[in-house]
């Protein structure tokens, strides 16, 4: 189920709370995987007659008070999804301890003054300013003193159970794409650029494409997947670790697909990791390893119904 609309409508994009026009109807949050709940609440806000705007961050706030958790999405890949939907304004504001200093009242008081801002549209659990003591129950009466509406969107279930971004990323950690994939409404995807590798992959007959990540949701292993540039999709096994056969220090995404020749160096492609194969393991002998490369491969082939 997803609630992405089909169509895509012109949008405002600012880095500072300012929009060329008034926005009647306004959310706030993260959006991290922009899940079925998300969907859900700007499907909600997009229903308001007027104008409709989402005010989002970079980075996420945990980065800057404590520690950023391991996220669903990247922030390009984020904003790409928000703006799907069909709002006026989206606003990506710089998050920082000057802007977590803001008071519930103050972060509403911007909101009016710089927006014009008329409806508020927050989840149950939904928290604004310092301290995140901004709930529904405080931000109604602020909100009525401004002008501004307060209206509560309800949680969105799925399975009898809340959907939720920590819920989603812990589903991820533990290698659960399956389940992950029903919360996003959408397949679990990895984006990146790709670099040039070290040449292993193709001196053991197998070469790869190459992506270097600072972090990765999934646990380190082998996997079948899907790999997409511009608008060709390709199946291929993946390898996602620190490859200590080969002695790699950095952790990379390393795709090898079918039916592919040449390099996208410099190319920003998608992967989606389809189905865990094996963990990640340091072999005796690359002769193991391309054995057991083989083996990943078959089994991928097998997966996606392509002739060995």
């Amino acid at each position: 189920m997803m609630f992405f609309p089909t169509s895509e409508t012109h949008m405002e994009i600012s880095y500072k709370l300012a929009s060329s026009v008034p926005i009647d109807s306004l959310t706030v949050g993260f959006f991290d995987g922009c899940h079925l709940g998300h969907q859900k609440l700007l499907s909600i806000l997009t229903s308001y007659p007027g104008s409709s705007g989402v005010i989002t961050f970079d980075p996420h706030p945990q980065a800057v008070l404590s520690k950023s958790p391991k996220l669903i999405t990247e922030t390009p890949e984020r904003l790409e999804l928000l703006q799907k939907f069909p709002i006026d304004f989206l606003g990506i504001l710089p998050f920082s301890l000057e802007f977590a200093s803001l008071s519930a009242e103050e972060f509403l008081s911007e909101l009016h003054s710089q927006l014009h801002c008329k409806r508020l549209i927050l989840g149950p659990d939904s928290r604004l300013g310092k301290g995140g003591l901004g709930n529904i129950k405080t931000l109604q009466p602020l909100g009525k003193s401004l002008g501004i509406e307060i209206v509560q969107a309800p949680s969105f279930y799925f399975n009898n159970e809340v959907i939720s971004s920590q819920k989603i990323r812990k589903m991820l950690s533990h290698g659960d794409l399956e389940t992950a994939h029903l919360y996003l409404g959408r397949p679990y995807a990895i984006c990146g650029t790709v670099t040039a590798g070290n040449g292993i992959g193709s001196r053991l007959g197998f070469a790869t494409l190459n992506v270097i990540k600072e972090e990765c949701l999934l646990p380190y292993g082998v996997y079948a997947c899907e790999v997409k540039h511009k608008h060709q999709t390709y199946f291929a096994v993946m390898n996602l670790g620190e490859a200590p056969t080969v002695h790699r220090d950095s952790l990379c995404l390393e795709a090898h697909l079918f039916n592919f020749s040449g390099n996208l160096y410099g190319e920003r492609i998608t992967f989606f990791p389809k189905k865990f194969l094996r963990e990640e393991k340091k072999f005796a002998s690359k002769e193991e390893l391309i054995c057991a490369i083989k083996h990943d491969v078959l089994q991928a082939k097998t997966l996606f119904h392509l002739s060995s």
